[in-house]
């Protein structure tokens, strides 16, 4: 997930820059994902990026982030996972991947800064249990912050 900075055409131009540099080099490691899309967008206004890789087999999520993307598991309990500071393309200082555990069933659920960071899904049980799209549609339905451009990505984690 990325999102430009600010609004209008050189954000976006950023966040698809970031998109599709990102699509065309999934099999690097994370880390070099984010150092080289920084040097890809250097000449942009830059991005907060955050991305979730899933190795289905070892039943594990690594999450790395840089700006203010947000993303969490919801299964049992909720987990929220951390971004850096900066911005790709703008420099950050540091990376902090996390890898946790993600079962079957776990939802996956990232948002950008235009989705209060008080996003609560703990009451969506219905909504959890549903269609992720709508799920989606209802975090930026009631959590979505009207001055600001929004994102959500909504992932299940099948049951095999």
């Amino acid at each position: 997930m990325a999102d430009g900075l600010g609004h209008g055409e050189h954000a976006e131009k950023a966040a698809k820059a970031a998109i599709d540099y990102v699509a065309h080099h999934l099999s690097e490691p994370v880390t070099n994902i984010f150092a080289d899309c920084g040097l890809a967008l250097r000449d942009m206004r830059g991005v907060a990026m955050g991305i979730a890789v899933i190795n289905k087999d070892a039943e594990r999520l690594t999450y790395v982030g840089v700006g203010n993307i947000r993303a969490m598991i919801i299964g049992e309990q909720t987990l929220r996972l951390g971004s850096n500071y900066g911005i790709v393309g703008g420099g950050y200082k540091t990376l902090s991947p996390e890898t946790v555990l993600i079962m079957p069933g776990d939802l996956v659920i990232m948002a950008t800064d235009g989705v209060s960071e008080r996003m609560d899904v703990s009451g969506y049980d219905e909504a959890r249990r549903g269609d992720i799209q709508r799920l989606a549609e209802k975090i930026l339905q009631d959590w979505g912050i009207e001055t600001d451009d929004a994102s959500v990505l909504v992932f299940r984690n099948k049951v095999t």
